[in-house]
């Protein structure tokens, strides 16, 4: 995406290299077993909805 401003960018970038690098790997971590989660339980809403058929697509993003 583009609609960030370099500047902006750029403390981002600092803010996240400024941790240690435990820190880095435990948040980024939790971020994904996070997103995980909310994809298992779009998963299972849809399945719920729709007689539980999923696609190719939502095979391999699950």
């Amino acid at each position: 995406m583009d609609d960030t401003p370099a500047h902006i960018k750029q403390l981002q970038l600092a803010i996240w290299l400024a941790k240690t690098p435990e820190e880095r790997l435990r948040l980024t971590l939790e971020d994904n077993d996070a997103l995980f989660s909310l994809w298992r339980e779009i998963k299972n809403n849809n399945r719920q909805t729709d007689g539980g058929e999923t696609t190719d697509r939502e095979n391999i993003l699950l």
